[in-house]
């Protein structure tokens, strides 16, 4: 241990395992209240428009208070912001222990997503600013791992507890968004006793070709990913129910989603493989569309959870190259995690909104051909930008040739 700590990789070894442990414990607090809600509100007797209701208000709370964030931990420090959010969301899952109503789970809900949205773009930002440019990829690698392994395993856990009782997940939750706010506190600690400055220099480094270009498209993959999430992870426990599945197969099966962005992040932090090319990104959202379409047919638990994880796998891919394109330029980090979170906040919204909409007035299966359009939409898109990023690049290379260029 002291040659660990004694040596040049000791402090970045550290960050690294920073990086991976916190964002595991708050997604795994989100996983565990994200599980409970739209049971707790169905054992309430919520209608789909209630339950979307539920799902894309606390949502939108969320949206704004995540560009806020980003750009008050600017001015405001990146440890002032971050502590407060995780303490709030143990109050929300507390709350959500503790309800008896509908109105208790939507005003709980609300204060546990507002609080992630505080919570992570200044973490993000921080992950950012600690990091080297040669870091930079691993640490964002360890971070997405750490959120989606944590966020997957709670999910699976999740089944266990509400086989149980309602209210063991969200107190679980109340232990792991704690845990995690200690945690940042200890690491920011550790390294001023170290010696290491509170606020690190901006990375430098060439920004990939055409990464503003590279960076819409994976937002939009990011986006599209999310609204599909949503509206399987709010509406699809109520389809699940109605046909004849228990409690704890929906939520086995939705947590295949959480899985599938493990691997999803896995493989992204594997190697730079999606880094600057479009094709990852074209299979990605290709997923997204094949993963709706199975949705608005199938009835399988089986075939619904490879659905499920395959969805979850796109969304791990894209959700990693929307942030670290967003984050290697080493400018206005704050606002560019404010960005990324936002559009989390901004897919779930729209999914809930619509998709419940779509399912109180035409049918259950309805939120997944809007899910489908949405995504078929987005890949033509990002087919179109593609096309004209190689027309470019034709362009560029044959002036490159022209004698007396």
């Amino acid at each position: 241990m002291r040659h660990l700590h004694g040596s040049r990789d000791g402090p970045a070894v550290k960050d690294r395992h920073y990086s991976l442990v916190i964002p595991a414990f708050m997604d795994a607090a989100l996983a565990l209240v994200q599980t409970t809600v739209p049971l707790l509100a169905l054992a309430f007797r919520a209608s789909d428009i209630l339950l979307s209701t539920i799902g894309w208000v606390p949502q939108a709370v969320r949206l704004p208070v995540c560009l806020t964030a980003g750009r008050l931990s600017e001015r405001a420090g990146r440890i002032k912001v971050i502590i407060p959010g995780a303490c709030l969301v143990a109050v929300g899952a507390a709350g959500l222990a503790a309800a008896r109503s509908n109105v208790h789970v939507i005003i709980s809900y609300t204060l546990v997503l507002a609080a992630m949205g505080v919570f992570y773009p200044p973490l993000q930002a921080l992950i950012g600013d600690v990091s080297k440019p040669e870091q930079l990829a691993r640490n964002l690698g360890a971070f997405n791992v750490g959120w989606c392994t944590g966020g997957a395993l709670a999910g699976l856990g999740a089944a266990a507890l509400v086989r149980i009782d309602l209210s063991l997940a969200p107190l679980a939750a109340v232990c792991a968004a704690l845990t995690s706010g200690a945690l940042v506190l200890f690491w920011r600690r550790s390294a001023r006793r170290d010696g290491r400055p509170a606020e690190e220099t901006e990375e430098g480094g060439p920004a990939p070709a055409h990464a503003t270009r590279f960076l819409l498209i994976a937002r939009m993959s990011h986006f599209t990913g999310y609204f599909g999430f949503a509206t399987i992870r709010i509406l699809f426990p109520k389809l699940g129910l109605s046909l004849g599945w228990s409690r704890a197969e929906v939520a086995v099966v939705v947590a295949m989603l959480l899985a599938g962005q493990a691997a999803g992040i896995l493989t992204s932090s594997a190697s730079p493989w999606w880094r600057g090319k479009i094709w990852p990104q074209l299979a990605a959202q290709s997923t997204m569309l094949a993963c709706a379409v199975a949705t608005t047919l199938a009835s399988s638990p089986v075939l619904l959870g490879a659905t499920f994880f395959g969805l979850g796998t796109s969304l791990g891919v894209s959700y990693s190259a929307a942030l670290y394109h967003g984050l290697f330029a080493g400018k206005d980090r704050g606002r560019n995690t404010g960005i990324h979170e936002s559009l989390v906040a901004a897919g779930n919204v729209a999914g809930c909104l619509l998709g419940g909409v779509a399912a109180q007035t035409i049918s259950a299966r309805a939120p997944y051909i809007l899910f489908g359009c949405v995504a078929g939409a987005c890949l033509l898109s990002t087919a179109v930008m593609a096309r004209g990023l190689r027309g470019r690049r034709c362009a560029s290379q044959s002036r490159a040739v022209t004698p007396g260029s």
